[in-house]
């Protein structure tokens, strides 16, 4: 029980702490005074609203080493955590205590750190998180917290017209996009049904990438999985917020799904780890052409950015390029079978194709060279015209004397979607959804999200909504494939230029 001791002219309070310990505070003018602020004190402590006199004499690093191991968050999320508190906090504030931080100094901190501002305000967001949980026990407010109603104007009105305007794509242009991606990907049929997939259910880049072969069924498909990705390896867990649910799926879906599961039955994952929770090789129902799971970053420079940009993106490091336009050869189905890239001509410039090692010689130049149309490599020209003589395959090449092949009608493909993420085709299915007016309800469970309110109590789906969800989807993809047979009855994919057979000679 709180009391007070007479201190020379002055009283000090008294009281246990929650760990037994005997706390004091000095200065009061009366008895009454100390005994008050101890018993308030007591009060704190049964209530969990307790505050330590010694509070904020902890250093941050001090307090991160108490507070990260004590977290249970995904393996991702905790080595983002790991990243920002080691790269940013820590260097910068790691000897401080929590008592001497302030809000300006974490401001300009964010504002001086040398990376990207997403990158910095997710710094400031970890460091928020941290402090937060140091409250009220060794902090009072948290100098972290950003203040709401402050910053540039400006900036939060751009942040909110960006948030709306969420690039999502329609039932025609995601039949188009997983046909460019499957062409980027030597015409994988793998890759087309997986874009499909993506737009048709709404699911997640790691619910995609983590569908079992066993949750793939008539109609339906189980959502109960989800591959992460971290540091180059792969972990299963259940999907986001514990989203697990089942999607019902249209008929062209099934079959899609059908098809491919029966040309790559056994096939197995290339992961080979010996300890959980990784992966350690299993049967998924898309994986790349060496077994191995398709990688976000490196799937998106390759595959999926060329595929709705239109462009290959810039890339930095030892392996730094421009931007380049996709470049195709037209004599191929539409639309075009795609080359290795060429840098972008450059206006008022001459251009010229790229010559020497590692080049593909598509067209013909005046520097007494031309294209084998049999090794298909560039060579020197005798004096008659023909091609030098030549190896392939370590024999003599069959085009060696003759002729340089014809050009290579090339064209580039024009943007599609700019700035279309895996994610956009998730917000896009929602729309779709909407056109197609199925109920709030229904929809909610396809995204894995909740239902708000009562609604979530008293809304169920119903076979009958489901049904008219499965015909709504059936038909858009029906008229997408329609869409696509006007621009041209054949493709470079296999799978896609068998479902466009029956549009020929029409």
């Amino acid at each position: 029980m709180a009391y007070a001791e007479k201190r020379g002219n002055l009283w000090r309070a008294r009281w246990r702490g929650p760990d037994g310990t005997l706390e004091s505070k000095p200065g009061f003018q009366t008895k009454k005074d100390a005994e008050n602020y101890g018993r308030d004190q007591e009060a704190a402590i049964r209530n969990n609203t307790y505050k330590d006199p010694r509070a904020g004499q902890i250093t941050v690093t001090e307090w991160a080493n108490l507070w990260f191991p004590a977290l249970d968050l995904e393996l991702s999320t905790l080595d983002n955590y790991r990243y920002y508190i080691e790269a940013h906090i820590l260097p910068a504030f790691g000897d401080r205590e929590l008592r001497s931080l302030t809000r300006e100094e974490i401001a300009g901190w964010e504002k001086s750190l040398p990376v990207s501002r997403r990158t910095a305000r997710e710094a400031r967001s970890t460091f928020t998180n941290l402090l937060n949980d140091a409250m009220p026990k060794h902090l009072d407010i948290n100098p972290s917290a950003r203040r709401r109603g402050k910053g540039r104007k400006g900036q939060r009105r751009i942040a909110d017209a960006e948030r709306k305007r969420k690039v999502w794509a329609t039932p025609f242009q995601v039949l188009l996009l997983s046909e460019r991606m499957a062409l980027l990907n030597g015409g994988s049929d793998t890759d087309f049904v997986m874009g499909v997939t993506f737009g048709y259910t709404g699911a997640r880049w790691g619910e995609v990438l983590g569908m079992l072969p066993e949750n793939v069924r008539p109609g339906e498909i189980d959502i109960h999985w989800k591959l992460y990705e971290l540091n180059g390896r792969f972990y299963g867990g259940p999907p986001k917020d514990g989203s697990m649910r089942t999607v019902d799926t249209p008929p062209f879906l099934d079959g899609l799904l059908a098809g491919l599961l029966k040309t790559s039955r056994g096939r197995i994952c290339s992961c080979c780890n010996q300890y959980d929770p990784w992966c350690k090789g299993r049967s998924y129902v898309f994986l790349g052409a060496q077994g191995g799971h398709f990688r976000r970053s490196n799937y998106s420079e390759r595959v999926f950015r060329p595929a709705a940009d239109g462009w290959y993106p810039a890339r930095d490091g030892k392996a730094a390029r421009l931007s380049m336009p996709v470049l195709v050869d037209t004599s191929a189905s539409w639309p075009g079978q795609p080359v290795p890239p060429w840098p972008a001509a450059v206006p008022g410039e001459p251009f010229h194709p790229p010559t020497g090692r590692g080049f593909t010689r598509w067209i013909s130049g005046d520097d007494g060279r031309g294209r084998c149309s049999h090794c298909r490599r560039t060579q020197l020209l005798r004096a008659d015209g023909g091609l030098v003589a030549h190896k392939l395959g370590g024999q003599r090449c069959p085009g060696s004397g003759e002729p340089p092949a014809e050009d290579v009608p090339l064209a580039c493909w024009l943007p599609l979607i700019p700035d279309l993420t895996p994610h956009g085709l998730r917000h896009g299915h929602e729309p779709w959804m909407d056109d197609a007016g199925i109920s709030h309800s229904l929809q909610d469970e396809r995204m894995g999200h909740e239902s708000p309110g009562m609604r979530s109590v008293y809304s169920h789906p119903t076979p009958l909504m489901r049904a008219r969800l499965r015909d709504a989807l059936q038909g858009y993809w029906e008229e997408a494939l329609r869409q696509r047979a006007r621009l041209s009855a054949r493709s470079g994919v296999p799978i896609l230029d068998a479902l466009l057979r029956d549009f020929r000679g029409r």
